[in-house]
């Protein structure tokens, strides 16, 4: 495979061209994904029935989540409890991927067939939640080098400082060995 083939490719799936793909990072590593895969392995950051995009946690007494996987839901979203003879308290909720192993958020590949391809406002939701999805996961990741630049830069600043203090002690003592008495206290402070 060469290297536009694997830059199209779906990390997840291994779909060799699919309709769309995004970048997600996760702990510095960049990862392409379909709109699909994408959705389904970042389940916990959006509704899964409305595919609306938490930009904060939601309160939970606001949503409910799935028993099989960690995907979080509106309550008004989800659908209501069986009307069956068991009370509502037992009913567990379980979302469209869990619920369907041919589920999917949004088609691997759009007009494979020749068709013009058409996105319907449900692909077109879809494709938006992991948009905004990779655009948070670049800023997280942003915002977790830009920290750690400048934690390297501090690091950098106080291990000059301690060369710097290292070389005066050198001096010193360099001094002091070869039986020059100098005072050490009328050096200049840029000296040190």
């Amino acid at each position: 495979m060469n290297q536009e083939q694997s830059q199209r490719q779906c990390l997840a799936c291994e779909e060799l061209e699919p309709s769309f793909t995004l970048t997600v990072i996760k702990d510095n590593v960049f990862r392409r994904l379909c709109t699909d895969c994408l959705l389904k392995e970042h389940r916990n950051l959006f509704c899964s029935v409305c595919l609306d995009v938490f930009v904060t946690v939601p309160p939970p007494e606001a949503t409910t989540i799935c028993h099989l996987c960690s995907s979080t839901t509106h309550l008004n979203c989800a659908p209501p409890p069986p009307s069956s003879s068991s009370s509502s308290n037992d009913y567990r909720f379980t979302c469209p991927p869990c619920s369907d192993p041919n589920f999917s958020f949004f088609p691997k590949s759009l007009g494979n067939d020749g068709s013009e391809a058409v996105l319907d406002m449900e692909k077109a939701k879809a494709l938006v939640a992991a948009a905004e999805i990779a655009v948070a996961s670049a800023k997280n990741a942003e915002a977790q080098l830009k920290e750690e630049a400048v934690n390297k830069c501090i690091e950098a600043e106080d291990a000059k400082k301690k060369a710097k203090e290292a070389l005066v002690y050198l001096e010193d003592f360099k001094e002091k060995a070869s039986g020059k008495n100098t005072n050490t206290r009328k050096r200049k402070d840029s000296d040190r």
